[in-house]
C-alpha cells in the first residue's frame, strides 16, 4: 500500500488543487452542493499525503487560492462597480487578498508534513483536520481577520451542523475534514484491494478490517450530529414579541445621491407607519443615508409616531463620537445606541494608515475610514428585550456575537449587501447568519436593504424570508430565549486548544523520535 502514498510530485497537481478549490465554492450557498466539499477536500488531502512539506504547501496554497478566489469574487462589485476602481486594480486587490488568505491553507499542510509523523492514517484522520481548524481560526483573527469561506458554513443543513452549538463552526469544519480524510483513505484502500490480480483471502480480510476501523468513527460522528440537531439548548424567556422588518430596496448606486435622501427616508417612514400592533420595527444598516445630527427633526417625528402605538424602532445610521469621527451604528429611537465594533478592512477602515492616500486614489467608497465602537457597550433593548446586535460583517465572527450572550435574548443583524448586487455574497452571508443562530440557540432578526431579509430560528432554520430586490415588510412573532449553549460558554477556545495540543503533542513526540 505504500506505493500509492509515496512522496512524488505529479505534473499538474497545483492545477488540480486550484480547480478543486474553485469547485469547493459550489458546496456553499447559493449552490448548496454540500456533499461536494468531501470529494474536493479528499482530493487535496490525498495530494498532500503524497507530497513533501514544501510541495504540500504549494498545492494547499493553490487550493486556497481557488476556494477564496471563486468564493469572494463578489468583492469586485464593491471595488469596481460601486467604488469606481479600475477593473485591473479591483482584480489585483482581490488576487492579493486571496493570495494572503491562502497562506493559512498552505501552513495547515506544511506544518503537518514537516513536523508530524508520516503515518498516513493519522495524517488524514487527525493531523490535517486539526491543522485545518487551527489555521482557519487564525485566518479569522490575524489583522482583525477575514472569516469567510469556512467549511462549516457548507454544512448548515446537514447532520454535522448538530455539533455547532457544542463546539462551534470551526469544529464542524474539522469534522468535514475528518470525513474527507476518511474518504481519501477508503478510496486508496479500495484501489489497493482490487488493483492488479485478485487479492489473497488473508489480504482481503486485512483490507476489510481496516475499512471498518476507518469508517466506524466517521459513522458515529454523523449519527451523533443527527442526534444533536434534535437538542434544544435554550429555553423560552417571557412572552413572544411581534417584529416587523423593513426592506427598503435602495440600489447602492443611488443610496448616497442627494436627490434620493428624501424619497428613501419617506419610504421607510411610510412602510413603518403602516405596521400596526407590532412591538418592534427594524430597519437595515445605514437605512438613513445621512448623519444623526442632521436629521433630528425626522427622528423626532418618528419617535412621536411610534409613541402612539408604543413601538420601538431600530434604525441604521451614522453617528459621531467625541472626536467627531463617524461610527456605523444602530439606534433605538426611544433610547440606546450600538456602535459597530468590528470594521471591514478596506471598506470601513484602512489596515495600514500610510496606504490611505494610495488606496483612495483608486477607490471611492463612502465612509471607508470610520471609527469603531467600544467592546463593552451596554446591550440595546427592543420591546423590553435585551438584544445582541451586530452590523453586517460582524456576524461572520462568532466571538463578536457571543460577547452579548447569554444576556441577550434575541439576536439582531442589520446589513446592506446591495454592495454586491446579485452575486453569491448575500446567500453566503445569510448562511453565516444561520450558523450564528444555531451556535447560540437564539432567534435572529435579520434586516437588510436589498435582501436577504429573514427571521431565523434557534436551530438555524429559516422561518420567514423576503425575496431579494423587492420593497417589502416581513412580520413574525419572535420568542426571547435564555440560557447558553455549550459553545456560548467556552467559545472557540476548547476546539482550537484541543487541536493545538494534538499538533504540539505529536510534533514533540516526532521530534524526539528523530
Amino acid at each position: 500500500m505504500k506505493n500509492i502514498f509515496h512522496r512524488s510530485q505529479l505534473p499538474g497537481w497545483p492545477l488540480y488543487s486550484l480547480i478543486a478549490g474553485g469547485l469547493t465554492t459550489l458546496a456553499f450557498a447559493p449552490f448548496d452542493l454540500n456533499w461536494l466539499v468531501f470529494f474536493t477536500l479528499a482530493t487535496v488531502f490525498y495530494i498532500w499525503s503524497r507530497s513533501t512539506a514544501r510541495q504540500a504547501a504549494v498545492n494547499a496554497w493553490f487550493f486556497g487560492l481557488g476556494l477564496q478566489g471563486a468564493g469572494v469574487s463578489w468583492i469586485y462589485y464593491s471595488l469596481h462597480v460601486h467604488g469606481s476602481a479600475p477593473a485591473f486594480f479591483a482584480g489585483l486587490m482581490i488576487f492579493l487578498l486571496c493570495a494572503y488568505l491562502s497562506i493559512y491553507t498552505a501552513l495547515a499542510a506544511y506544518v503537518v508534513n514537516r513536523y508530524l509523523t508520516e503515518n498516513r492514517t493519522l495524517r488524514l484522520l487527525v493531523f490535517y483536520p486539526a491543522s485545518w481548524v487551527v489555521f482557519e481560526w487564525l485566518q479569522g483573527y490575524v489583522m482583525t481577520g477575514f472569516a469567510w469561506m469556512q467549511l462549516g458554513y457548507s454544512q448548515i443543513d446537514l447532520p454535522l451542523s448538530g455539533f455547532a452549538p457544542v463546539f462551534g463552526n470551526h469544529a464542524v469544519g474539522g469534522l468535514v475534514a475528518i470525513s474527507a480524510g476518511a474518504m481519501a483513505l477508503l478510496l486508496s484502500q479500495i484501489y489497493n484491494m482490487f488493483k492488479g490480480s485478485r487479492p489473497k483471502s488473508h489480504q482481503s480480510g486485512r483490507h476489510s478490517k481496516y475499512i471498518v476501523i476507518v469508517i466506524t468513527p466517521v459513522v458515529l460522528i454523523w449519527l451523533g450530529g443527527s442526534l444533536l440537531k434534535t437538542v434544544s439548548w435554550t429555553q423560552e424567556s417571557g412572552d413572544a414579541i411581534k417584529v416587523s422588518i423593513i426592506q427598503g430596496n435602495i440600489a447602492q448606486k443611488d443610496k448616497w445621491k442627494s436627490y434620493m435622501k428624501k424619497p428613501t427616508m419617506d419610504r421607510y417612514l411610510k412602510l413603518s407607519l403602516a405596521q400596526k400592533d407590532v412591538d418592534l420595527i427594524v430597519w437595515p444598516e445605514t437605512a438613513v443615508p445621512d448623519y444623526w445630527y442632521r436629521v433630528t427633526p425626522y427622528i423626532e417625528n418618528l419617535r412621536r409616531e411610534m409613541a402612539v402605538s408604543g413601538t420601538d424602532l431600530l434604525l441604521g445610521i451614522f453617528v459621531k463620537n467625541d472626536e467627531l469621527r463617524l461610527l456605523n451604528s444602530v439606534v433605538n429611537i426611544n433610547g440606546g445606541v450600538y456602535k459597530k465594533r468590528h470594521l471591514v478592512p478596506l471598506g470601513e477602515y484602512i489596515p495600514l494608515r500610510f496606504l490611505i492616500e494610495f488606496f483612495n486614489k483608486f477607490v471611492k467608497i463612502p465612509m471607508s475610514d470610520i471609527a469603531s465602537g467600544d467592546d463593552g457597550q451596554p446591550l440595546l433593548t427592543g420591546a423590553g428585550v435585551p438584544l445582541g446586535v451586530s452590523i453586517c460583517f460582524e456576524e461572520a465572527f462568532a466571538r463578536d456575537v457571543i460577547k452579548d450572550l447569554p444576556e441577550a435574548r434575541i439576536l439582531v443583524n442589520v446589513s446592506n449587501d446591495a454592495w454586491f448586487e446579485d452575486s453569491h455574497e448575500p446567500h453566503q452571508h445569510h448562511a453565516i447568519a444561520r450558523m450564528r443562530a444555531l451556535e447560540t440557540g437564539r432567534y435572529m432578526i435579520r434586516s437588510t436593504n436589498t435582501g436577504i431579509t429573514s427571521f431565523i430560528g434557534p436551530h438555524g432554520e429559516v422561518i420567514k424570508q423576503l425575496p431579494q430586490f423587492e420593497v417589502g415588510v416581513l412580520t413574525a412573532e419572535v420568542q426571547p430565549l435564555s440560557g447558553a449553549t455549550p459553545f456560548v460558554r467556552w467559545g472557540d477556545g476548547l476546539i482550537v486548544g484541543l487541536c493545538s495540543l494534538i499538533l504540539l503533542g505529536f510534533g514533540f513526540r516526532a521530534s524526539r523520535d528523530q
